[in-house]
This record gives structure tokens, sequence and C-alpha cells, in this order.
């Protein structure tokens, strides 16, 4: 008795382990300072905004959350704002994202509960739920409707199969209303219950009914609501199949009229990017791998996965083939109904047991494998700092976290504020709030000297940050390194001490490879410090003196410089002028610092240009060498002179000019 007592506990303990786990990254992330304003910084104030009964202009772009995602919701939760806000802050749609996902997974163990008593499977579908990859790619994208509209259907599904087809109809409005993709998805849905239900009048019936609800409000959707709320400065940019056409009206002529050439699509590169070309592949064989097998035993399974996989694999980005961020959630979502639904349905109890081992485990196997970026086809989507809780860097930041958390805490609540992208999630829940380097009618500018708008170049974004901190009308009120606090000063003739930022001592190394060693094996900066090998030393091309430095296909790194003073640091300037077709300024120091600047800064009348790259030293550097180095990626060699490293030091920072 106190033996199946315990194993009757077993998916319960595994929802709450699993839920601590989603919560606690979830929360992490956000604390952190992970959290990015595309997308969590526009949901925070669009939830906000919406509690307090307006709809506002989001931080990021002309228009409404609404106008982006013709959405209600997050309309659905303002009375959790009311409740909870006060003290969940700006956690509060994680909070909710992750409880959802509970719910979702806790009604995925119940359709399943209705089909068999098997503890394996009872405990294998909770398991494989949180197992599967697709639960911790969304960690990158923080919080997104395509995550919470998708937790409604397993919800859905319980009471339609118990025929509480009352609460399936409000769950079916409640879907449908959460997002544009929705109405589509829930005509597969429907269609696949009539053949699972086929003997059941009224279960047809509803579904039928749901059919034509669907078809009718997609109409309504894309024909009168969307429509109503466009303006000329924000316009519907969410359908994106140029290969089936520009609406979704043409879209459907074109797959009725070329079913083959669509279908084709489905597993195809159907772009001109041939780099992209195993990017859809490889979501199928995880997928498959991460238990889709099973599916082939009942293929019926197969049709409510059509328009998710469709709404995927024909989208004009190839980002959203694969399986990174958010863009594989819905068939996480019904994957684990699928396949144990079809496991339930097989005779052999031992069968039942051996399926169910081998599918988590297999799935376990896929997700630590794919979750390690050099075992993925687009490396770059993949974040394991956010995405990775047994990662190391997971654990790391360059914030000073409970300092920094203080000073946001200073701003008054109903300031205006320009905030970069890190910063803005944590202060979006405000009337009036910016994307850094947007400044506008700001009271306050708060930004971290690493948190780069991803628009503009590295470059572009420290000339911003610089000219701020040097204007007379801003001054610092605070830093905590990396994060800086500006004010709009009342007057002009404030006091300037925040100019002492800008002041510090400095020390500069100059190297015109005019110096070398007795040897002749280095060329020297003019304090006697290595600067680079004397074979790459050219004397054709050179700016001034009698030397340059020559980077060409196969020799096309210049030599890496290893500061040893960096304690005593806190910026660095680099420039060098070069001829040829470009030049790329690096300095990295781990994978967790990298700048890059090729922006030509100045020109001179004999054909040299100079590069500059500026930076802030990373003051958490885990015991890695920050490096500075040229990087010519030409097939022409490019010839560099006149290199100048410009230090500055921390106040009361000792001289000591080595690498």
């Amino acid at each position: 008795m106190n033996f199946n007592f315990r194993k009757r506990q077993i998916p319960l303990i595994i929802l709450i382990l699993f839920g601590v786990l989603l919560l606690f990254m979830g929360i992490m992330n956000h604390y952190f300072f992970r959290t990015v304003t595309y997308d969590y910084g526009n949901y925070n104030f669009a939830f906000w905004d919406y509690s307090h009964f307006r709809i506002s202009s989001i931080p990021t772009y002309p228009g409404t959350f609404f106008q982006d995602h013709l959405s209600f919701t997050l309309f659905f939760f303002i009375p959790v704002f009311w409740v909870l806000n006060w003290l969940t802050g700006t956690y509060t749609l994680i909070v909710i994202q992750y409880v959802l996902i509970l719910i979702a997974a806790w009604y995925s163990y119940k359709i399943i509960r209705l089909k068999t008593n098997n503890t394996w499977l009872l405990s294998g579908v909770l398991l494989y739920y949180f197992l599967l990859l697709g639960r911790y790619t969304t960690f990158s994208c923080d919080v997104n409707l395509a995550v919470i509209s998708a937790c409604f259907i397993p919800v859905f599904l319980y009471y339609f199969e118990i025929k509480k087809y009352a609460v399936a109809a409000i769950l079916l409005i409640l879907s449908l209303l959460s997002r544009e993709n929705i109405p589509i998805w829930f005509i597969f849905i429907f269609a696949f219950l009539i053949i699972q239900n086929r003997k059941n009048r009224k279960a047809v019936l509803f579904s039928l009914t749901g059919i034509l609800v669907s078809v009718l409000y997609f109409i309504l959707l894309f024909k009168v609501l969307i429509p109503a709320v466009e303006s000329d400065e924000k316009q519907f940019t969410l359908f994106n199949y140029a290969a089936l056409g520009a609406n979704p009206g043409e879209a459907l002529v074109f797959v009725l009229h070329h079913p083959i050439e669509t279908i084709k699509m489905f597993f195809v590169n159907h772009l001109s990017d041939p780099g992209v070309d195993g990017v859809k592949a490889e979501f199928y064989w995880v997928y498959m791998i991460s238990g889709g097998l099973v599916l082939f035993i009942r293929p019926q399974y197969f049709i409510w996965f059509i328009p998710i996989v469709a709404q995927k694999m024909l989208n004009d980005s190839y980002i959203r083939w694969g399986i990174s961020t958010y863009y594989s959630i819905e068939v996480v979502t019904l994957l684990p109904l699928s396949v144990f639904l079809t496991l339930s349905s097989l005779r052999s109890v031992r069968f039942q047991k051996i399926l169910t081992v081998l599918t988590c485990v297999a799935t376990l196997s896929v997700t630590i494998y794919k979750l390690d970026r050099t075992n993925v086809e687009i490396p770059w989507t993949l974040n394991p700092s956010k995405e990775k809780f047994y990662y190391h860097g997971f654990y790391e930041t360059d914030y000073q976290l409970a300092a920094t958390h203080k000073l946001l805490k200073q701003i008054p609540k109903d300031a205006i504020i320009s905030a970069s992208d890190h910063v803005l999630p944590h202060l979006a829940q405000r009337q009036f709030i910016y994307l850094f380097p947007e400044v506008n009618d700001a009271e306050y500018i708060i930004f971290s000297v690493f948190d780069n708008y991803f628009m503009q170049s590295h470059m572009q974004n420290e000339k911003v940050r610089n000219l701020y901190m040097s204007d007379p009308e801003w001054e610092i009120m605070k830093d905590v390194f990396p994060v800086f606090l500006l004010k709009k000063k009342a007057s002009i003739s404030a006091m300037n001490h925040h100019l002492d930022h800008l002041t510090n001592h400095t020390d500069t190394m100059f190297c015109n490879y005019e110096r070398v060693d007795s040897l002749e094996t280095l060329a020297l900066f003019g304090n006697g410090l290595p600067a680079d090998d004397f074979f790459k030393i050219d004397t054709t091309t050179v700016r001034s003196g009698s030397r340059s430095l020559k980077l060409a296909p196969g020799q096309e790194y210049s030599r890496s410089l290893v500061l040893n003073d960096l304690d005593c640091l806190e910026y660095i300037t680099v420039s060098v002028w070069f001829y040829g077709e470009g030049i790329n300024l690096v300095a990295s120091c781990g994978s967790s610092f990298y700048r890059l600047s090729n922006e030509v800064a100045e020109t001179d009348t004999e054909g040299w240009s100079q590069v500059e790259l500026s930076f802030w030293i990373p003051q958490k550097r885990r015991n890695k060498d920050l490096v500075i180095y040229a990087w010519n990626t030409n097939q022409e060699p490019v010839y560099l002179d006149d290199l100048r490293i410009v230090k500055r030091y921390k106040k009361a920072a000792s001289k000591v000019s080595n690498f």
C-alpha cells in the first residue's frame, strides 16, 4: 500500500522539481540582467500599460504592443498584476509564464491518466515534457506569447476529452484570442479530434463548430481587426511567407495550386542562402529522435502538427526553421501528449515501459547534445548563459548585482527614462521609457557600457555613451560598474564632477614599426615592448617613416597584445591607420567579451584610413587574458601603420605600462 502510494507521488515530485528549476532559471536570467528589451522590456511595458487601462507606444518602435501582436492574452492577466505585482514587480510575467507551463504539463499528465494507470507512462509523460530541448531554448526569449498561448491547448484537450464542452468552449475562445496563428492550428486540432471521436456525435458536432469558429475568427482577424489597428507608422509585419504570397489569401491559393511545391518546402531550403541547407533537417531529426519516431505507430497524430510545422518551415526567416528560441514551443507542447497517447494505446505493458525509458533517455541525450553550441547548425542562435542551468556561465555576470539593483531603486517611479537593452526590462513598468540611445525628453539615462544597441556598431554605441557622459547638461549621479546613471541637470552651471570619469590618468603606447629589437625578430612600441613580428614588416607601402605592417591571406592576424595591467585600467582606445580594403580591430577576453570595429574614423590625402576601437575593461575576466589584435578578412594584403593604444587608469591606480 505504502509502495503504491509512493508511486502515485512520483508525477507530483517531477512536476515540483522541474517547476522549481524552470522558475529558478527564469528569475535568475532577469536578476542577472540577461533579459532584453526585445521581448521582455516590451512585454513588461505593455503589461503595466494595459493594467493601467492605457494602450501606449512601446519603447522599441512606433506603434503599440497591440499593433505588433493582435493578442488579448495580457489583458487576461490584469487581475494577476494587481494581486501579485506589488511583490514580484518586473518578475510577474516570468511567474505567470512558468506557472502556465506547469499547468499545461499537469493537464497533459491528466489526459494520459484518463487512458492508463501505468505509473511508467504517467511519470514518463511529465519527465518527457520537461526534458524536451524546446523547453530550454525558450529561455533565450524570456517571455513570449507563443509560449503562453500554447499552454492553453492541453487544458482545452483535457476538458474536451472528459466531455465538459462548455469549459472547452471557453478555453477555445481564450486560445483564439491569444495569438494570430492559433485559429489555423485549431482547424487541424479539430480535424484530428473528429477522426479520433468519429463515433461520438457530440464530439464531432463540437469539433465542426470549432472549425467554423476558427475559420470565421481567422477571417475576422486578418480582414477586419488587424487592418483596424494598423496605422501609417505601424503595419502588421508578422506574415512573412513570401514564397507563398503577400497575405494569407494568396498563401492559400498557392498551396491549393502548388501542393507538391508546398510539401517540398517543408524539407528543403527555399531561400538563396546555401549556408542554411541543414537547418530544417536538424529540426526534424532532433524531434524524431526525441520521441517523434513513436508517432509512426499512430500516424494520425501528425495531423495536428501540420500547421505549426508549416509556420516554421515555410517562413522567410531560416532562424524559425530550426531548434532555437521559442520557434518549436508548439511542437514541444503537443509532442508529450502525442507520444504518450500512442504508447498508452499499445497492448504490451512491457513494451510501454521499454519505449518510455528509451524515449526519455533519447530526449535527454539530444537536449544535452544540442544545448552545446558546437553541435548546432546555427550556433549563434543558442545562448548557453540563459538556457543551460548546468553551465558555469549561467551563474556569472559582469554586473555588481546587489549594488546595481539598489541603484535602479533610486530612480523615481514616475520619471521619464532612457535605458539600455538589458537594463530597460527592469524599469519598464512606467508610463514613459525609451530604449537608449533614444533619449528625447528623458530625465534620467541609465546604461551598461557592455550593453550595445544591436542596430548600431560597438563604436557607434561607444561614441553615444561618451557623448552623454561628457555632456555638460548631464550629470553622472552614480556608477556601479558597468552601469552608469545620469540625470538631466536643472542648469548648465551645475556641478561638473562627472567629468572625473573622463579625465583620469592616461598612458599612450605608439608603434610606427620603425623600432625593432637587436635580433630583428620583433617590431617594438616606443617604450620597448613588443608590438609585432618582424617578418610581417613591409617597406613598399608606408604612411610614416619607412616601415609598415603587412597582413595578407595566410598571415591575416597581427600579434595578439596581452595587457598585464588590466587591474589598474578602466578604458582603452586602440587606433591604427591602414591602406587597403579594410581592417578589423578586435579585443576579446574568453567567450564572454568580444569587441570588433572596422569603421573608418578618418582618412588622409594619400589613401590611408584610420580605424578605432574603444571599450571599457571587463572587471570580471574569469582568469582569461584580454587580447587586442588586428584581423584582415580580405583576399588582398592590408598595410598597417601608426598603431596607438591609449590606456585610461582607474583613480589612484599606479601607472604600469607593460603587456
